[in-house]
């Protein structure tokens, strides 16, 4: 807002819903949104009981209570120095109805350091609002309306004008964007999402309460691999019976080949492959 121009006194924006579509579905979505506004803000300017509208009233008062905050001071005919608050400070001007906030150039509705100096001059708000917020000039401002269009089904073909072929278009790399850029030492207004409540799970141990980054423990540690002989038993496989028996019997249990574990494997698959000689006979 502060690079708007204040030749239209309006903060309105009308093209943030149709700036990314075509020229033509473009220009119908602002014709009738401003249709739709014209007609509303003539139904509203019908129904207000005082001179100024309702709404502008109302946010003169929240800047008066504002205003209570600021020190004007006189700078020489109908200029003033405000202050509000620490390195907040600003030019007033009564007479060209200006202030150095922008604020009441833009709108026509006198800010709050406006209305500090106002107060301190002990004359009414009102007189300072723009004219064209009052209830008779907003009648005459919305009494034309818009002219209704045809669809394009219904618009009528020349037949002795070349077609308008469509200027080249260069489509640059990457998605197009739809927001605008950001200065350098704008606030960021967006929050991240928490992960609060969230379990995180490694993606080497498989274990909770730490990621892969963090993770100090061997890789699958925690993943049980049983790989076992048909028909043969191991010791925690045999029935109490049967590991109640000898001791030569207790000893051939206790030599029985166990399943390799992950670091064995995976050295078996490093180690090259030994193929046995052939002999040419």
């Amino acid at each position: 807002m502060s690079h708007f121009s204040i030749r239209g006194h309006s903060d309105m924006l009308m093209i943030l819903e149709a700036r990314g579509k075509p020229i033509l579905t473009m220009m119908e979505t602002i014709r009738i949104k401003i249709m739709l506004l014209i007609v509303k803000k003539k139904e509203e300017a019908d129904k207000w009981n005082g001179m100024l509208c309702p709404k502008i009233k109302k946010k003169v008062d929240v800047n008066i209570k504002d205003s209570l905050k600021c020190v004007p001071s006189h700078a020489g005919g109908d200029k003033y120095q405000v202050e509000c608050g620490l390195d907040s400070q600003h030019v007033v001007d009564l007479v060209e109805n200006s202030c150095s906030y922008k604020n009441w150039d833009l709108t026509g509705i006198p800010c709050m350091h406006a209305l500090a100096v106002i107060h301190l001059k002990e004359e009414f708000p009102e007189t300072y609002v723009q004219i064209w917020y009052t209830k008779q000039t907003q009648l005459q401002i919305y009494s034309n309306f818009v002219s209704l269009v045809r669809g394009p089904k219904q618009w009528a073909s020349l037949s002795n004008m070349p077609p308008i072929l469509p200027p080249p278009l260069r489509r640059p790399s990457g998605r197009p964007t739809k927001v605008r850029r950001e200065e350098p030492d704008e606030p960021q207004t967006t929050e991240r999402l928490s992960k609060r409540g969230v379990e995180i799970r490694c993606g080497k141990c498989k274990r909770v309460g730490h990621n892969k980054r963090s993770c100090k423990g061997e890789v699958g540690q925690n993943i049980l691999v049983k790989r076992h002989k048909v028909g043969v038993l191991t010791q925690q496989q045999a029935t109490p019976n049967q590991q109640e028996g000898t001791p030569t019997q207790q000893a051939a249990l206790t030599q029985l080949p166990t399943a390799p574990t992950h670091q064995q494997a995976a050295l078996r698959q490093k180690l090259p492959f030994k193929r046995k000689p052939t002999t040419v006979r």
